[in-house]
């Protein structure tokens, strides 16, 4: 009986579903069926992404040279092409009382904003509180930035003057953007250049060699402690007073001064008799003169004031000898360390360079058929890139070129190779090119067999040096 009753009303359920339009129904199936689909994300073509990586990976990070007594100078050298030098001076607890961190922060920060700008100058930190000598003879304040405009080195003709500004940083309110602004906005320019004593190429201290000792001397007056002033106050005080003489008394008006009665003598302080320094006496002014003259041969002996070592422009400021054998390996006879480790020339293959402005980069070849670790590895190009640096320094110290890498960050790549006969070829083109080409020679205590050749130091013009090179994979 229901049945038939449903039956029945079936024409009025379809003259209903008569009176909605078939467009709007189609539409309401569309919206239901694209509510179950997933929503679609956006693809981008591969060669937008690729063009994207690529352009990041051409970003490299800016290097940050320290600047410390021994590098400075050579930093601030004129050079075949003008260049320009943003130095950050900070400080810690001692110089800068704890309140660059916010500085600091913001230094780093703004590394990433000059490396992305091509006009960005080099940029060299100042950390006062290991490099107290230097901050002293520059009369640097922290946190600040210096600015050096370096002129472009004339032959024959004096130093050109360059051009110094001086900004500094508040400690609360800095940011990257405030760093990176003093270059992309020349922000220095509002406080005008530097011209006095202290002036660290151009002024007369420094043209008269006097900069570095006055620092020494500010520094030594900064060291002592207040203690010992306060004890030399007391002993000149006393000694003073002791050298006084007596004070005169006034003449008498008295009518009869013969009939006057002689005034009492009053007692001088020399008239008093002294007590002669007891033993303790001696033992306390002993120790006090001791510790005294301790603290300052150590403060002298951490300056290096007393070193015998002699003194080159590696950065850890020390004449390291170069042996074949690895920093990791321990050392059998002192014969075998003076040993060479690489082969002998006498600078007369090595080409000048000086007037190009290029970049300088320094290629190691390793050797990979010898089956060294990474260690081994890592302490092998060690020893090429410093055979390099020494061989230009010792037959081509003026070199311009090697000024140039120093500056520029001393760029290295690590290539591979997998024969020392390929490797000897590409010694020998590299030395008619003129480039300084140093091939490191193992003494074999530990993983490989002596006397064999493992790396091969080039350095030079990037073109140049590319060249002979450029054909290689990367380790």
């Amino acid at each position: 009986m229901r049945f038939i009753q449903a039956v029945a009303l079936l024409p009025a359920l379809a003259v209903a579903q008569e009176q909605v339009p078939l467009a709007d129904r189609v539409q309401g199936w569309f919206n239901k069926a694209k509510s179950y689909l997933p929503t679609a994300t956006p693809v981008v073509p591969a060669a937008v992404v690729e063009k994207v990586i690529e352009k990041a990976v051409k970003i490299q990070e800016k290097t940050v040279t320290p600047f410390n007594v021994t590098n400075w100078q050579s930093f601030l050298e004129p050079s075949s092409e003008p260049q320009d030098w943003l130095v950050y001076v900070t400080g810690g607890n001692k110089t800068c009382f704890g309140r660059c961190d916010q500085a600091d922060k913001s230094f780093n920060e703004s590394v990433l904003l000059f490396s992305a700008d091509p006009t960005s100058p080099n940029l060299g930190k100042l950390d006062c509180e290991s490099n107290q000598v230097l901050c002293s003879a520059w009369g640097a304040g922290t946190p600040s930035v210096w600015y050096f405009q370096i002129p472009q080195a004339q032959l024959g003709e004096e130093r050109p003057p360059t051009a110094l500004h001086t900004v500094y940083l508040n400690t609360t309110t800095v940011t990257s953007e405030t760093i990176y602004k003093v270059h992309s906005e020349k922000a220095y320019e509002t406080t005008p250049a530097y011209e006095g004593a202290l002036h660290p190429t151009d002024g007369w201290l420094a043209q008269n060699g006097l900069l570095l000792p006055l620092g020494y001397v500010i520094y030594g007056f900064s060291a002592i402690p207040s203690w010992l002033f306060m004890i030399l106050i007391s002993f000149f005080s006393r000694t003073f007073i002791l050298a006084l003489p007596p004070i005169a008394k006034p003449l008498s008006t008295h009518p009869n001064p013969s009939s006057q009665p002689p005034p009492p003598s009053t007692p001088k302080m020399a008239d008093f008799d002294r007590t002669p320094p007891s033993t303790a006496a001696y033992v306390v002014a002993t120790a006090i003169l001791a510790g005294i003259t301790g603290y300052f041969i150590g403060q002298g002996s951490s300056l290096g004031l007393f070193s015998t070592k002699e003194k080159e422009g590696w950065p850890n400021s020390y004449n390291v000898k170069v042996h074949r054998d690895s920093s990791d390996e321990e050392y059998e006879s002192s014969a075998e360390e003076e040993e060479g480790s690489e082969d002998e020339g006498d600078g007369t293959e090595l080409g000048n360079f000086d007037q190009s402005a290029e970049e300088v980069k320094l290629v190691l070849v390793v050797r990979t058929d010898l089956g060294m670790t990474k260690g081994k590895i890592a302490a092998q190009c060690s020893h090429a890139t410093l055979a390099c640096y020494k061989y230009l320094v010792a037959y081509t110290p003026n070199s311009g070129m090697l000024r140039r890498w120093e500056s520029q960050g001393q760029a290295k790549i690590a290539l591979q190779i997998k024969s020392e006969e390929e490797m000897e070829e590409l010694q020998a083109k590299a030395m008619s090119l003129g480039l300084c080409a140093r091939v490191i020679t193992d003494a074999g205590r530990t993983q490989i067999a002596s006397g064999s050749r493992t790396v091969l130091g080039v350095l030079g013009p990037k073109s140049v040096v590319d060249g002979v090179t450029g054909h290689l994979k990367l380790l």
